[in-house]
């Protein structure tokens, strides 16, 4: 008996199950390998010093001092005894086992330590010495040398360039940093140790405890996927808090970053957005830098919050740690002070979120129970005199109106009111609801103790209203990307985001048509053509065949190569047409007067033929010209034109981008990007993300464009660009949107080997 479709669809959700399961065992295993970093029974200090401002004298005397109750061993062949402790000459000379190696030595005596270390059968290896990938070319060769030695002996390295390593619970400062950490639930891996010592020196005066310390440095060989894999499974990490510039491994990086913000918020800090700051991250740490953009794309898919300032990082930190969460980005503001609703509603506006619509029977409610001339809209004020009973009616009212996400109580402590008796208010109400609550007492001196009393009990609680309604957007953006989080591909979590994607078993989920076997082929065969040429730019003739192989309208294009073929193209195609340079040479037709439009005859055409011959011989003398293409005008009074990209981010791979097009995109450099694969939500929020969509909708006699087939167009880019990893750039621009189609007028793909 042949299977019925809930039968196929429960076996393929088993079958997706298993292997989600495997593959987190498998990440816990992995995980585990670094158990010995977090939690060392015995640590050796290479390079321990008497001289406590020394980088080595730093460190074992943070050890020595801080009550590590594991075996504490220094190891330094100038010393017999370091800060009235022995001392050893090397590492082979400790008589037992040493789970962790700290080495504090010059760069260039780092290779014989390792060598001593593999033969004592210390596999846990934390550099903090500088002078590697981040110092230059020679610097480089001498980290590739201590990676081929860790490779010999089995070693894990942390580091180099490094801060080191502080576990508080279990009195471990295995770092150079001489501030005192408390103990918390935050854990905090950073690239940068300067960067490191700051977050803990503005933590500690506020309290702020952390469960474990990382510093990075070079990520020569364990990195942020390697770590975050660890803090995934870590009982004692609630949240975890990343301050990257680069990333090497960005298989392993989206792998460990996916895991670790599925079970736990992951909240970033990513330098190097601008090019002078990219610039200086790579000279920081050797790291690879991509594009900023297609950073932020990555960190939102992966389910994670980025935040540009330290202060943030916390604050987005407090709120996900209590399990704060929001269905949609709709905030209800209640105030007793008009001014201060504006200031949040202004916020409102600039975060990218919205001011909920109140309910009619929510409003019939309020009025009933409010003063008269409450504001009657959101912002709700309840006037300057309001009680804590007002307070407390607003709130339990709004609180149950279903186009109300989340809420902000804002107090202005007025002669008038009474802000204890209305934070008890407040925080009884909290508890009885399940959506978010943020306040804002403003002032100082009349609010601090209320402040508190909110932090005690798990609300979130700020001093000026746009910092508060950020921190809402905050709330929204960590549901929208754990949203995107769940938009996995069929084989799981390692597809997203990585170098040459091909998983033709991606299809099913991340795209709305079949792409058949015989479709691949020809599409490979276009490309192994072009290749087998030697050239690495498709005519624009194979483009739009390429195109349509995967189901993505094209108008009708004919090469000429003389004169007369041009003739016969024309007329086969019909007139009005379009006439365009053929080179593969040139990529900017419009720029050399490469294109000619409205032919309406076979006179015009061949004055457009010689005129668009002549001037790109003119214009772009060591072009190897082909000759023309020849397409029909498309005329449409309705049409708007987009661009479709596609191109390499040097740590991410594929990228597809979507933004407005035409002869002007370079200049109105309207783009956002979308780590492929694709799925109709994913293609929804990357239009919604441009300039674009704002000219998608009906405006003056224009009926709305057909978004769906907008939509199309980049889940197909999408799957092109995972079974086909020879695309190394794809520009289809115009693609032409109207109320019934999106058709690619012009298209230029590179391709690669």
């Amino acid at each position: 008996m042949e299977k019925n479709v809930l039968q196929e669809t429960q076996e393929t959700q088993k079958t997706q199950e298993t292997q989600e399961n495997k593959e987190t065992q498998s990440m816990a295993l992995n995980a585990t390998s670094l158990q010995k970093f977090f939690s060392p029974d015995s640590i050796a200090v290479i390079g321990a010093r008497n001289r406590e401002k020394k980088v080595g004298g730093m460190v074992f005397k943070n050890l020595l001092r801080g009550n590590y109750k594991g075996q504490l061993y220094a190891v330094n062949p100038k010393h017999k005894t370091i800060q009235g402790q022995p001392c050893v000459a090397s590492v082979i000379d400790i008589k037992s086992p040493v789970d962790l190696a700290v080495i504090a030595t010059p760069a260039a005596t780092i290779p014989g330590i390792l060598v001593d270390c593999g033969k004592k059968g210390i596999e846990n290896i934390l550099i903090l010495s500088a002078g590697f990938s981040e110092s230059g070319d020679e610097g480089k060769k001498l980290e590739a040398a201590i990676l081929d030695l860790a490779k010999q002996y089995n070693m894990r390295i942390m580091g180099p360039n490094c801060l080191g390593i502080i576990i508080p619970s279990l009195n471990i400062n295995a770092s150079f940093s001489n501030i005192a950490v408390h103990t918390g639930q935050l854990a905090l891996v950073s690239q940068s140790g300067a960067i490191c010592a700051a977050i803990l020196d503005w933590a500690a005066p506020k309290k702020i405890g952390f469960s474990s310390i990382v510093s990075l440095g070079n990520v020569a060989d364990i990195d942020f996927g390697d770590v975050l894999e660890y803090l995934a499974f870590d009982v004692k990490t609630q949240s975890i808090l990343l301050y990257i510039e680069g990333v090497r491994n960005a298989r392993g990086f989206m792998q460990g970053l996916r895991l670790a913000a599925n079970k736990k918020p992951v909240i970033v800090i990513k330098a190097g957005r601008s090019q002078q700051g990219s610039v200086a991250a790579t000279t920081h740490t050797g790291a690879l830098i991509g594009e900023d953009d297609v950073f932020d794309s990555a960190l939102k898919r992966a389910g994670a919050v980025r935040v540009t300032t330290i202060e943030q990082l916390f604050t987005v930190a407090q709120i996900l740690s209590q399990n704060y969460r929001v269905k949609g980005n709709n905030l209800c503001i209640i105030t007793n002070g008009g001014g201060a609703g504006v200031m949040a509603a202004d916020a409102v506006s600039e975060y990218n979120i919205n001011l909920a619509s109140l309910d009619k029977n929510t409003i019939l409610e309020l009025d009933k129970k409010l003063p008269k001339f409450w504001s009657h809209h959101n912002p709700v004020d309840i006037l300057g005199d309001a009680t804590s009973e007002r307070y407390q009616t607003a709130l339990s009212l709004c609180q149950k109106d279903k186009n109300v996400d989340g809420l902000l109580a804002i107090l202005v402590p007025v002669v008038m009111s009474d802000p204890h008796r209305v934070a008890k208010s407040v925080i009884e109400i909290a508890g009885n609801t399940d959506k978010p609550i943020l306040t804002c007492w403003m002032g100082q001196q009349k609010v601090q103790s209320d402040r508190k009393l909110f932090l005690e009990n798990n609300i979130p609680s700020f001093d000026t209203p746009e910092k508060a309604v950020e921190a809402f957007s905050f709330l929204t953006e960590y549901h929208r990307n754990q949203t995107l989080l769940l938009q996995v591909a069929n084989n799981g979590i390692n597809d997203i985001g990585i170098h040459d994607i091909h998983q033709p078993s991606d299809r099913s989920t991340f795209s709305t048509a079949t792409i058949s076997t015989t479709t691949i082929s020809t599409a490979k065969g276009i490309i192994d053509l072009v290749l087998s040429q030697s050239r690495t730019i498709l005519t624009l003739t194979e483009s739009k065949s390429l195109l349509a192989a995967f189901g993505i309208k094209t108008t009708k294009t004919l090469e000429a190569h003389s004169p007369t073929e041009a003739l016969k193209a024309g007329e086969v195609i019909g007139y009005p047409l379009a006439m365009k340079i053929l080179s593969p040479d040139i990529t900017h037709k419009t720029e050399c007067g490469g294109v000619e439009l409205n032919i309406v005859d076979s006179q015009i055409l061949l004055a457009a033929y010689k005129k668009i011959i002549d001037s790109a011989k003119e214009k772009k003398p060591t072009a190897n010209i082909l000759g023309v293409t020849l397409e029909p005008m498309y005329i449409q009074s309705n049409a708007r034109e987009l661009m479709v990209g596609v191109f390499r981010d040097k740590v991410f791979g594929p990228v597809v981008s979507f933004g407005l097009g035409g002869t002007l995109v370079e200049v109105l450099k309207d783009r956002a990007v979308a780590l492929p694969p694709i799925n109709r939500l994913i293609a929804k929020q990357l239009i919604e993300q441009t300039r674009a969509a704002k000219i998608l909708g009906k405006f003056r006699n224009m009926p709305e464009a057909n978004r769906q087939a907008i939509e199309e167009v980049l889940i197909q880019v999408s799957t092109m660009v995972c079974e086909l990893p020879e695309i190394k750039e794809m520009d289809i621009n115009p693609l032409i949107a109207n109320e019934k189609e999106a058709i690619a007028l012009d298209v230029r793909i590179v391709v690669a080997k």
